[in-house]
């Protein structure tokens, strides 16, 4: 195992002097060759798998598990446990479908039909999941619930391919269950921050690089995104807090749970004494208590309080699902899982608050927070997903924000200025590239990225540059065994080589979602696509009369942002009396508003020519959106 060994005391790291309260001493940071597997791992111990539900049936594993030089073991090693399983937890009753996607379903069997829990991520993979489960069990009931444990691209969007249509949501037929707050979360991630969230996801979840040796090997939570034509439909039974249903004679104790999301809840069969722990408890992984392709602050006091509200439930359960991996039973082994899982989440949280206490910086927390060895080496918490070293700096930015209190950060140099300056100072572009490639020969790859990054930024067009760039971040992205990290290399490097082909994206913003949204919060949103430039020196009102819906709506543009209101504002340039179609049928690119009332689809009162001035303060072109080589 090759290694370069860096010496330096606590003191130097953070600045800090004899009086204050971190131990002097040395502080050994090492950079090593990561492709090598454990002498044993621990989610494939003996013991362990005892506790596997019982299992109906297996079939084919969708990841990659042959061994590869361009893969680290460890992962390989993690994808053998993802092969596509039918576990059945309760006899006859509860079915865990894991290894079709990235999503594991549940299915529980009902007195006249099946409950779902988290159809997944398109319709095609939840059709085959359906085909398969009928198969094995022979049950052919029609579904008559399905429950979205929250709103991740994963998890909600393949009712349809468990043959249920909107005609009989909208009837009563089928039930929808999801969080009170699911909707407003999903508005934010379709129609806020839609764009740079599809790019993120899918250099995250290497949706541009293909599933090979050299690309996507698993997904860390399950052994494939299974991409495809999706469908939704909206939440019609509402949980906040905790509601008490029950659909084909099965009862159910449906509680919010924070967990991955703030919108997660779990399930609990009274009758089966099996609980289902969605994304509360992430897979057997690390979780991701900040993910890299980017969200709001997870509040990780939330997230165990909200696994303490599951651990309730799980005290009086036999078995044990959850959203991704496998099912488990034993009431005494999944407590202590639970358990164990929660102690691991407060501990970073606690102990990045104790070193924040004390001065230190997001960096410093890297080093200083380690989980200690019990919950290292527990089998759900290996750090194939989440990791401790990419949190911690989360919780540093949720409770104190970017700043570190040093004013240098204050008086940095402009984004290209300061990378200029880098490349001067360290001897221009041509010794820049010298140590780079003495870092990569030495396997420091993170050495080379770093300062090769000076030299992009300073010129984009600069090939050798980004090649070289490109190569260490490969050449990295080759020994992680996390998949974020592996994932954002090796996408990265495309992007940087210029090979990245980017097609094949969940898009966050695709009509099927933004077609269930209310009128009110797809106008409401059109805020952020004001172009400021245009709109400073505007004052302009229009209004908007949902005819169909007796709704009312208006934007008061000034000052380069588009105010929203829910009323028709005073005075207004512009009235529009349209019916919701022909707003969703703009949204969803089918036609343009201007257009539908010219051809009778409702009335303007005022000039109907200020709808163009009232358009050109918007943009709506999409942009081409770079993570590594800008």
């Amino acid at each position: 195992m090759k290694k370069l060994v860096y010496l330096v005391t606590f003191a130097t790291i953070l600045g800090c002097n004899e009086k204050q309260s971190f131990d002097s001493g040395l502080l050994e940071q090492e950079v090593i060759d990561h492709n090598v597997p454990l002498e044993t791992e621990p989610y494939a111990d003996a013991e362990i798998l005892k506790n596997l539900a019982p299992i109906r049936a297996r079939f084919d594993n969708l990841a990659i598990t042959q061994e590869s030089d361009f893969i680290n073991a460890r992962m390989t090693s993690f994808g053998k446990q993802m092969p596509k399983t039918i576990y059945e937890p309760v006899k006859d009753r509860a079915f865990l479908m894991a290894g079709w996607q990235l999503t594991s379903t549940l299915i529980v069997v009902g007195d006249d039909g099946l409950i779902v829990v988290d159809p997944g991520e398109s319709d095609e993979a939840s059709e085959r999941i359906l085909n398969d489960f009928r198969k094995e069990t022979n049950i052919q009931l029609p579904v008559k619930a399905v429950v979205y444990s929250h709103r991740h691209p994963d998890h909600s969007f393949g009712a349809a391919g468990m043959g249920v249509t909107q005609e009989q949501v909208n009837s009563g037929e089928v039930k929808i269950f999801a969080h009170h707050q699911f909707m407003e979360y999903l508005a934010n991630d379709a129609s806020v921050v839609g764009a740079i969230l599809t790019e993120r996801t899918a250099y995250g979840g290497a949706s541009y690089l293909g599933q090979n040796e050299k690309g996507l090997v698993h997904a860390g939570l399950g052994p494939t995104f299974a991409g495809g034509k999706i469908s939704f439909y909206s939440p019609t039974e509402i949980v906040k807090g905790k509601l008490e249903a029950e659909v084909a004679g099965v009862r159910m104790v449906l509680f919010e749970a924070y967990g991955d999301a703030e919108d997660e809840i779990d399930i609990y069969f009274p009758d089966l004494k099996h609980v289902h722990g969605s994304e509360t408890i992430q897979g057997e992984s690390f979780p991701n208590l900040y993910t890299l392709r980017g969200t709001k602050y997870r509040d990780l006091v939330k997230w165990y309080k909200g696994v303490d509200n599951l651990l309730e439930y799980a005290k009086n359960s036999e078995s044990y699902s959850h959203s991704h991996m496998r099912s488990w039973v034993g009431n005494e082994f999944i407590v202590e899982r639970i358990q164990n899982y929660r102690d691991a989440i407060q501990f970073t949280h606690d102990q990045s608050i104790y070193y924040m206490n004390q001065g230190a910086t997001p960096e410093e927390l890297v080093e200083l927070v380690k989980l200690p060895e019990n919950l290292k080496k527990d089998p759900w918490l290996q750090e194939f997903y989440g990791s401790v070293e990419h949190v911690v700096r989360n919780v540093y930015n949720g409770y104190l924000g970017w700043y570190s209190g040093d004013a240098t950060e204050l008086a940095t140099p402009s984004f290209k200025r300061k990378a200029e300056l880098y490349t001067s100072a360290m001897g221009g572009r041509d010794n820049v590239l010298k140590i780079a490639n003495q870092a990569i020969e030495a396997k420091d790859y993170g050495w080379a990225m770093e300062i090769t990054t000076h030299l992009v930024r300073a010129n984009p067009d600069d090939k050798e540059a980004r090649d070289l760039k490109a190569k260490a971040m490969q050449a990295w992205g080759y020994d992680q065994a996390n998949i974020y990290y592996r994932n954002f290399a090796l996408s990265g490097a495309k992007e940087l080589d210029g090979t990245l082909d980017k097609s094949g994206a969940f898009d966050f913003a695709n009509p099927v979602i933004i077609q269930q949204f209310s009128i009110g919060t797809i106008l409401e949103n059109l805020r952020v696509k004001v172009n400021a430039s245009k709109a400073i020196d505007a004052n302009f009102k229009i209004g908007f009369t949902i005819t169909d819906r007796n709704e009312n709506y208006g934007f008061h543009v000034r000052n380069g942002i588009a105010a929203f209101y829910e009323t028709i504002p005073n005075n207004a340039d512009l009235v529009l009396n349209i019916p919701s179609s022909v707003v969703y049928d703009f949204v969803l690119g089918k036609g343009r508003v201007k257009d539908a009332i010219n051809n009778g689809q409702g009335s303007a009162e005022g000039d109907l020519d200020q709808l163009d001035v009232f358009a050109d303060f918007f943009d709506f072109s999409k942009s081409e959106i770079n993570l590594s080589s800008r």
